[in-house]
């Protein structure tokens, strides 16, 4: 048997204005189109295609993987230009490893282009009808996909992580292919769609309100005909069509599988007077900050979150702590993302105005180079990141971090490229909302949340959707379908 993979992952923020284009993957993430590259990437790396390719290599199948996308860090709109490129690029190597019996798609669920709001539906789609192929194609998912009625037409099962912060990129992977050789000869698809965005700060996979959904979608599974469950906490941030949070089943026969879907949709909907965010008050991270602490406090950036396609340049952490700069009692590590400052930087500026708010700082440059890092974290183990041109200025007991462009900054190593110490500091700032878990290995206590300027708002109602967007919960307290389901024929 032979199966034919790709891997193509871009997160979209509607309300981050800028396009996305090709270098967020060619120079900025992972761009592989030779099977040799993608094997040896593999290797060191942990992914959805490594999980994958070992399960069918053990099976004894033909494995060709022919395109790894991945993007650098989470952005606006892929510019049509940057989607044409991709879709082609991604057809034409599927279309030249030759006939499969089978294909695998690792994709994430929550990209959009510029005239396209379901990017994954729309490859989907061409996959059956430009290359004509209508054997079996599994694909995995993001947990927080916005998971379509197109994307279930045609793909015939479907898998997506199972963490939160994501730490099974591997195991979904394995999955997926498990899925795969399962091979049946028909699926059922069946889509409930909940009217709701949730906070992704209160979705851990462990404990709490959203594990217990996790944990009802494995009992599920065990019901006769059903073959995968998968829950997503839809990426709050995008203005399209059929938005909401989904609950998956893809079984191959049996009613009961079949109307499970939409009770646990209901199930979950109704834990929506509970959710919270986890914001704090500046007052009262201030206060903490003021004191020495044993463990290295997370400063989570919620609405300026470059993982949840936001910016980066908001400089409000910056600005709050700008005052205390001589007072604290430890190393605080600052980032924002600003190309113009950093250039002025480089070219000898002690002092000038930083990000979106145009904060006046002034230091000593102690760093200025490439920022790259490979993650070493619980998370995105192995891969490789680049914040572009970088400097790192020191004023009193502050340590600003200037970069030229986001990433995914939620691992030690993105400050240690730096040469600086993000485990022995009082406080290090992530544009994340909860990568940083993983990427060091810390409780949810560590973190002081708050939300500023930014595009990726936990504040849901204040972003601009429009039209039916505004019927999910909580932008309407009462939506006038908290419930729809939706089957495959």
């Amino acid at each position: 048997m032979k199966v034919v993979l790709a891997q193509f992952i871009f997160e979209t923020n509607t309300f981050n204005d800028a396009p996305a284009e090709l270098e967020l993957f060619t120079r900025g993430g992972t761009w592989l189109t030779e099977e040799a590259a993608i094997r040896s990437w593999c290797e060191v790396a942990d992914t959805q295609m490594a999980g994958s390719l070992s399960v069918f290599d053990a099976a004894g199948w033909e494995a060709r993987p022919v395109l790894v996308a991945s993007c650098g860090t989470p952005a606006g709109r892929m510019s049509a230009a940057c989607f044409a490129a991709i879709g082609s690029i991604l057809l034409e190597r599927l279309g030249a490893a030759g006939m499969a019996d089978v294909i695998v798609l690792h994709l994430h669920g929550a990209a959009c282009a510029e005239g396209e709001d379901d990017a994954e539906g729309n490859l989907l789609e061409r996959v059956r009808r430009e290359l004509g192929f209508s054997g079996p194609l599994v694909v995995s998912l993001d947990l927080h996909a916005n998971v379509t009625r197109r994307m279930l037409i045609h793909a015939d099962a479907i898998t997506a992580y199972r963490t939160m912060p994501h730490l099974d990129f591997r195991a979904t992977g394995e999955r997926a292919a498990r899925l795969a050789l399962a091979g049946p000869a028909h699926t059922t698809r069946v889509l409930a769609k909940m009217a709701a965005l949730i906070p992704p700060t209160d979705t851990h996979h462990a404990h709490g309100r959203f594990s217990e959904i996790l944990t009802e979608a494995r009992r599920i599974e065990t019901l006769p005909g059903v073959l995968e469950a998968s829950v997503f906490p839809v990426q709050p941030w995008m203005d399209v069509a059929e938005m909401g949070s989904s609950i998956v089943v893809t079984t191959s026969g049996g009613a009961e599988g079949e109307s499970a879907a939409a009770r646990l949709a209901q199930r979950w909907y109704d834990q929506r007077l509970e959710w919270k965010t986890g914001v704090q008050p500046w007052e009262k991270i201030l206060a903490t900050l003021r004191q020495p602490a044993e463990h290295p406090w997370i400063l989570v950036d919620s609405a300026d979150a470059t993982t949840a396609g936001s910016s980066g340049a908001s400089a409000e952490a910056i600005a709050r702590l700008w005052p205390l700069r001589e007072k604290l009692p430890g190393e605080v590590l600052l980032w924002v993302v600003d190309a113009r400052a950093c250039r002025a930087f480089q070219a000898g500026a002690r002092g000038g105005r930083v990000g979106e708010g145009q904060v006046e700082i002034t230091g000593d440059v102690i760093f200025s180079g490439e920022g790259n890092y490979r993650a070493r974290g619980r998370a995105y183990t192995g891969l490789a990141f680049s914040m572009g041109q970088t400097v790192v200025l020191a004023a009193g007991r502050l340590r600003i971090v200037v970069s030229s462009a986001g990433t995914l900054g939620a691992d030690p190593a993105f400050y240690e490229c730096l040469r600086l110490e993000p485990i022995r500091a009082l406080a290090v700032q992530v544009k994340s909302l909860m990568g940083w878990q993983a990427g060091y290995s810390a409780p949810a206590e560590w973190g002081l949340i708050f939300d500023g300027p930014g595009s990726a708002s936990l504040d849901f109602a204040r972003l601009p959707f429009t039209g039916e967007r505004r019927d999910l919960f909580p932008m309407n307290p009462a939506p006038k379908a908290p419930v729809s389901r939706w089957q495959s024929s």
